[in-house]
């Protein structure tokens, strides 16, 4: 019998300590996202400043202009495909010429592997690109889905009811709008 009542309130404190550890968990990892994407916009700012230009595939008309940008192509996963890191990829690489252009590349701007910094505390990859005047770095959040745009991400009354966990970080503000909004922003 006292076998009995002991773990019946083992059960009991496990079924009101459960969702409090999930929780924990998830301010956890969302505070260690909220960590690497400070980290990744220094690293990012950084490099505006040497090069000129925030990354971005060189498909657009403008230095800043971040339309139809792919990001695999500049901040891959791996050191060959990260201009943070890989110091081929800018500085004359193909896609990435620039009329008159005198800045150089004087990184690495980040320390570790891409794998590190670019994904988020749940595995995931930021996304990143540009809308309206905004370039942001954006993380889906503890349900690894990211939410419609980054409108509906920013809302506070989304994030409030618990409807959007979508972590986003504004990296700049330009002059000029962009021409065409990044695809999921």
């Amino acid at each position: 019998m006292e076998i009995m009542v002991v773990i019946i309130v083992i059960a009991v404190l496990a079924s009101v300590a459960g969702p409090m550890i999930g929780s924990i968990t998830d301010q956890g990892r969302a505070s260690a996202t909220k960590s690497k994407m400070s980290a990744l916009k220094s690293a990012m700012l950084a490099y505006q400043s040497d090069v000129g230009r925030l990354p971005f595939d060189g498909k657009s008309s403008g230095a800043n202009d971040a339309t139809n940008y792919d990001p695999s192509k500049v901040l891959g996963l791996n050191v060959d495909t990260n201009v943070l890191v890989c110091d081929t990829l800018g500085n004359g690489a193909s896609g990435f010429n620039i009329t008159n252009y005198t800045r150089k590349w004087k990184g690495p701007y980040m320390d570790s592997e891409p794998g590190d910094f670019m994904l988020d505390a749940w595995g995931n990859p930021f996304r990143y690109g540009a809308k309206g005047t905004n370039v942001y770095l954006w993380s889906s959040g503890s349900d690894s889905n990211f939410a419609a745009n980054v409108e509906e991400a920013l809302d506070p009354a989304l994030q409030e009811s618990g409807e959007c966990d979508d972590i986003v970080t504004s990296i700049a503000k330009v002059r000029r709008k962009f021409g065409n909004p990044v695809t999921g922003f």
